[in-house]
Order: structure tokens, then sequence, then C-alpha cells
């Protein structure tokens, strides 16, 4: 009576198949990770957009534009203009509500301080969590670099809270409020594709970097900055 013939696979083969699965996992797992990376940035930023666009407009359904915002004071301005229309979760009144590390924490896509930006600053912003997560600020003021303040419509988020990275383009992003009921966009909306992508890059502050995703079709592209 014959035998049936066995097969099995040698001791060399079985380390040969695993290092081809070992350099395959090496090779796509990071790029399968950075792309969930991107895709949950886009998606929080054009949650957190939805979220402060929306309160914009029905605020200006019921109380049109402020004569001076800027004059108001911010608290003011956020408890007549704000407060009604958004879930606010939590104020900062210092830096370490918003649980940050300093007053100063953004950092530019160059990887330089943005010394400029303070959190909290009594009187020109109002800073706040979201029951989404979110921590915006909402300026009446921004320094006019002579040791006095200036009139500003920005609106900067932080899409994960206070947790790091805490950098222009990857979880903090800028934007500008209209009037008109216009609402809320991406800060540059107005400018150039060469303006917006020179600031949107490696070496400059990213300041400009929600308006490069809206425009590349709510995506983070080859042409971005992420590394």
């Amino acid at each position: 009576m014959n035998k049936k013939s066995r097969y099995a696979f040698t001791l060399a083969e079985v380390l040969i198949t695993l290092g081809i699965i070992g350099v395959v996992a090496a090779i796509t797992i990071p790029s399968l990770i950075t792309y969930t990376q991107k895709k949950e940035t886009v998606t929080k930023l054009q949650r957190a957009i939805s979220v402060i666009n929306q309160a914009a407009k029905l605020s200006f359904d019921d109380n049109g534009d402020p004569d001076d915002a800027f004059g108001m004071g911010s608290e003011e301005y956020f408890n007549v203009y704000w407060r009604p229309y958004i879930k606010v979760l939590q104020y900062c009144n210092t830096y370490q509500d918003c649980h940050y590390n300093s007053v100063v924490p953004f950092r530019t896509i160059s990887g330089s301080t943005s010394g400029t930006i303070s959190v909290v600053h009594p009187g020109t912003r109002v800073t706040f969590h979201t029951m989404d997560g979110f921590l915006y600020i909402i300026f009446t003021g921004t320094a006019d670099g002579n040791g006095s303040y200036k009139a500003s419509k920005l609106i900067f988020v932080d899409i994960n809270g206070s947790k790091k990275p805490n950098v222009y383009g990857k979880d903090v992003f800028i934007l500008d409020r209209l009037d008109d009921g216009k609402g809320v966009q991406p800060f540059c909306s107005g400018l150039s594709d060469s303006v917006i992508n020179k600031s949107c890059s490696k070496i400059s502050d990213g300041a400009c970097c929600a308006e490069k995703i809206r425009r590349a079709g709510w995506k983070i592209d080859n042409t971005y900055p992420w590394k």
C-alpha cells in the first residue's frame, strides 16, 4: 500500500516568508498610519469649521454684525454674539485652564515658537473648550507691533484640544470671521495659491494651511508639509 506524499515548508522557506512579510509591513504600515492621521485631521478640521460657522450664522440672523467688537471688548462681544450659539465645556482664564504648558504654546511648521500669540489675553480674546473636544480662541484684538492692540477677526482652533503637537497646520489652524452673514472661512481665503503655498510650507509659519487643505478638495495632498 503506497503512503501518501506529505509536503511541508522547510525552515529556510518559513524564515524567508516571514522576512518578506516583515519588509512589506515596514513599508506599508507607516504609510497607512500617515494616511489615517491625515484623514482624521481633515475630518476634525471640517467639523471644527462647521461648528463655529453655524454659530456665526445663527448669531448674525439674530444680531447682525457688531459695530465695533474690538471696542466692546472680548468678553462682552463673546457673551452677546457667541455664547448663546455654541456649547462651551470650559472657559480658559489662564493657559493652565487650557492645559497648555505655556501662554504661547503654538509652534510654526518650521519649528520655531510662535511667541506673538497668547492663548489667553483678557480683553482681546476668549478661549474655550467645546463639547466636541475642540479649543477655540475668538479674537477681538491682536498686538500691532508697537505695544498696542488692533482689531482682529481671527479665530484659532486646536482640533485636539491642548494635546500636542500644537503646531500650525498639524492640529492648530487659523480661521477668519467674515461680515454680512458670510460666516467663518479658513484664513487666507482671498489670497493667491502662491502666497498660500509659501505660508503653508516647511520653512514658514503655516498660517494658511487650512485654506490649502480646502483648495485641495479637503485633502492633505503630497504638496502639504506634513513631515
